[in-house]
């Protein structure tokens, strides 16, 4: 592991963000070792502890948030490709398909949140529609 360069201590407010950033980064990683926000405070200069567990905390939660955002997209990606694999049977007219693609879609809507909005004021209940070769053709399946 290579050792880090020495930052400069902070010394009253200074708008170098890249500066900032590679000391919020140390603050982190001194706190993934163990070390003491006061600890952490005395080494990279910050007034008290209470900075340092704001900088960290926050540092925290965003990476969590794009941790948490880049999984979801790539959940969404996957239930992209399962929807297209099973389209052209289910619009067919495959029963099963057709309960794949609804789950699927009913999964991208709970990823997503949008299964939260709207409560219904009636129980859903699953109905069978049958459809003569007329209807389809009439709908264009």
């Amino acid at each position: 592991m290579s050792v880090p360069a020495a930052l400069p201590l902070v010394t009253g407010r200074h708008r170098n963000r890249a500066l900032a950033s590679a000391r919020q980064a140390r603050a982190v990683q001194l706190a993934t070792e163990g070390r003491t926000y006061q600890e952490i405070a005395d080494e990279l200069g910050y007034a008290n502890r209470g900075t340092v567990h704001h900088i960290v905390h926050d540092a925290l939660t965003r990476d969590r948030k794009e941790a948490v955002e880049d999984h979801q997209q790539l959940e969404l990606a996957r239930l992209d490709a399962l929807q297209a694999a099973l389209w052209s049977k289910a619009m067919a007219g495959d029963v099963e398909a057709a309960r794949e693609v609804r789950a699927v879609i009913m999964a991208r809507c709970r990823l997503l949140g949008l299964d939260q909005g709207a409560k219904r004021t009636t129980v859903w209940a699953p109905r069978t529609v049958v459809l003569s070769a007329e209807d389809r053709e009439a709908l264009g399946l």
